[in-house]
């Protein structure tokens, strides 16, 4: 911090809130937040601080569906299309342990976790033929990698075609940053909030405030806004979700996929939330910008109609965009790219099943550098 900005400063708050930490991390979402957790671990008399741009974790942390999930057949296949099988297979188990890692780390009752198992609906009767083929398969080799028998298996769902997945659940997204952070609060780790990072180099931050912090450790951990502090390709891609009112009786409960994926839905109590159509406009969403696709959300009204069958008088109660962070093989970047400066994303929609290990793999790797 130069002396010009001292200046504006009380001593209080230069000696508590704006000294110079040991470890400074840029975004306190699931992977920074986790960074600090697992640093704190190894260096508890390390001074941490984690510079948040928003109100509370801002970009997919809180903005996503909550769902604890390794993946549908269909997703596994179309992955398969741009990457070897073997690299496929180790980012399954990678989301396997990293959903054990974060629910053994938080304990159920502070994500509300909830065991729901996981379906797969099919429309097209070719598609579900496909993929039910490859249940065996899944199941032979999941059985060695993750010691689970039959992790996948055909059944019918309200009519459609489907292939359940035993081992997926759902959470609150919105609980598991609270209660990561309140851990942190209490661990010492200073947080500020509402303080975007505009520049990072080594040793040094400059925020949108004008405001100049110093570390000789930094971490850049966030996700879809990496290109805005460093040369790392990481591609934006923008989500859409939306939530129902209350509906009576309703038929969907559980989490659910459709296409790839690429749609999901779950229920919250008596509300749907159902969410991502980007397969529909791929190329739009590929963004840092929050805001509503109308093309996206009038194709997912019509699959809530003609799919979900919801009845005729349901409405929409909430509706939101995340920005989440994709890299061209969907492996996470976990990597030094300068002098005391680290890069900690890409979690490339999968951040609830991976975040928290690629925190712990980032916080290995910066106290590896010693």
């Amino acid at each position: 911090m130069n002396t010009a900005e001292m200046s504006n400063h009380s001593y209080w708050e230069r000696e508590e809130w704006l000294k110079s930490p040991d470890l400074l991390i840029i975004g306190g979402g699931i992977v920074g937040a986790s960074t600090a957790l697992f640093y704190k671990k190894q260096f508890p008399s390390h001074d941490i601080l984690i510079a948040e741009r928003g109100q509370f974790p801002t970009g997919a942390s809180t903005r996503n569906a909550g769902f604890a999930c390794i993946g549908s057949i269909s997703e596994h296949l179309a992955d398969m299309e741009t990457a070897s099988e073997e690299t496929v297979l180790d980012r399954i188990e990678r989301r396997w342990k990293g959903l054990k890692l974060l629910r053994q780390t938080m304990g159920d009752d502070s994500i509300s976790y909830v065991h729901t198992g996981g379906y797969e609906i099919f429309t097209n009767g070719d598609d579900f033929e496909r993929c039910s083929k490859q249940i065996e398969y899944f199941n032979r080799v999941l059985k060695e990698r993750l010691n689970i028998d039959r992790v996948y298996n055909s059944l019918t769902y309200s009519g459609y075609p489907a292939i359940y997945n035993s081992v997926e659940g759902a959470l609150n997204s919105g609980l598991l940053m609270r209660s990561l952070h309140s851990r942190l609060a209490r661990e010492g780790v200073r947080t500020l909030w509402n303080s975007e990072a505009l520049n990072v180099d080594s040793g040094e931050v400059t925020f949108r405030s004008g405001l100049k912090m110093n570390s000789e450790k930094i971490v850049v951990a966030t996700n879809g806004f990496t290109s805005h502090l460093t040369e790392t390709k990481v591609e934006p891609a923008r989500g859409y979700i939306f939530t129902t009112k209350p509906i009576a009786n309703l038929a969907w409960r559980g989490t659910f996929h459709f296409h790839e994926g690429y749609v999901y839905f779950r229920n919250i109590g008596d509300r749907l939330l159902l969410g991502g159509a980007r397969h529909v406009a791929l190329q739009v969403e590929r963004t840092d910008q929050f805001g509503i696709n109308k093309k996206i959300r009038d194709w997912l009204i019509q699959f809530a109609n003609e799919t979900l069958n919801l009845p005729e008088d349901w409405e929409i109660d909430q509706e939101w965009s995340g920005i989440m962070g994709f890299t061209e093989n969907k492996e996470p970047v976990v990597k030094k790219v300068k002098n005391g400066v680290w890069i900690a994303a890409g979690l490339s929609g999968m951040g609830i099943a991976i975040g928290m290990e690629v925190g712990r793999k980032m916080a290995n790797l910066i106290a590896d550098s010693r």
